[in-house]
């Protein structure tokens, strides 16, 4: 595979300049599977200390990105870099990885894991493992244990050394709403006292939102847009909803110049991505014979603004591969 050249963003700041290095940058990252799913042409940047969300559903292809950024699958096109460095290999010890289904070894206890991986990365420094509530006199095996437990097992082992970045593959599915609370305090701990920089995918906006300050919104295996926790904030505030007897002819009239709608009822649309124009489509519905009955800005919650713009995609199981 190809790497990308160094790259930094600058900022001004005060009197000076401060470099942000860029954590993780991808360029057309593809990698397709032989039924046609994957990820394709995959663009995005993680800045240090950003936590930024994948979100996305069924087949959207967030495993398979993520499997391409930690080696696991060599990507068939497009550059990849992490840390500004051009020299991949030298870099990824400075990330660790949470793997959604958690990797557990034989019968192995979860101080026997810790005391396996320190030997495989040559460290045992980790600081934060009294805020994880692991039980290291557990003597049962992590594969016997619950799946909260095994969840924190692995981010214990992906946390050996210190690494700058985590990267954790839909970390809450499967856990009750106390497990994803502790797993929230966790990471929320990991940003503001260690400054991790961390990469999340997940498909539940309500989770999410509570630690994303950037979202890569993506479906079939495409990265469809970047918002920045207030930049989607901002999105789901305004659309315009019109009310009229005249469904149909309004459809026909109005897609021409506002394709993106959505119907609501027999006498109901929704029109995004035009909030300052509420005059415009008025006079253009009125002007062609079309009775408006009301018309208004209005706004949705984030969560069906996202289902709307991957496709209403409400399960992950099968994405990754």
């Amino acid at each position: 595979m190809k790497f990308a050249h160094q790259s930094a963003t600058i900022r001004q700041h005060g009197k000076g300049m401060i470099i942000l290095e860029t954590a993780l940058e991808t360029a057309g990252l593809t990698y397709v599977f032989p039924d046609g799913n994957g990820i394709k042409n995959i663009a995005f940047q993680v800045k240090r200390g950003e936590i930024y969300a994948l979100y996305g559903g069924h087949h959207a292809g967030k495993s398979v990105l993520l499997q391409t950024i930690i080696g696991t699958l060599r990507p068939q096109a497009g550059t990849l870099q992490l840390f500004g460095n051009i020299d991949y290999q030298k870099e990824r010890r400075r990330i660790g990885f949470v793997p959604q289904k958690p990797v557990t070894i034989g019968s192995l206890s979860p101080a026997d894991m810790l005391r396996y991986f320190s030997s495989v990365f040559g460290t045992t420094e980790i600081h934060i493992l009294d805020i994880l509530h692991l039980n290291l006199k557990e003597k049962k095996a992590v594969r016997r244990l619950p799946l909260s437990t095994q969840r924190l097992v692995n981010l214990a082992v992906a946390l050996l050394g210190n690494p700058d970045m985590i990267i954790l593959d839909d970390p809450f599915s499967g856990l009750d709403k106390g497990e994803c609370e502790h797993l929230l305090s966790v990471l929320n701990y990991l940003h503001e006292i260690n400054h991790t920089t961390l990469l999340i995918s997940g498909q539940d906006y309500t989770l999410l939102s509570r630690l994303a300050s950037k979202y890569g919104v993506m479906a079939d295996g495409k990265l469809l847009c970047e918002l920045t926790a207030g930049e989607l904030k901002e999105s789901c505030q305004r659309c315009i909803k019109i009310r009229t007897p005249q469904l149909e002819r309004a459809i026909t009239i109005l897609s021409q110049q506002f394709p993106d709608f959505e119907v609501l009822g027999h006498d109901l649309i929704r029109i995004f991505h035009c909030n300052e124009q509420s005059g415009e489509i008025n006079t253009l519905l009125v002007h062609s014979g079309i009775e408006v009955s009301e018309i208004w800005l209005a706004g949705m919650e984030p969560t069906d603004y996202l289902l709307k713009m991957t496709g209403g995609a409400k399960s992950d199981s099968d994405d990754a591969k």
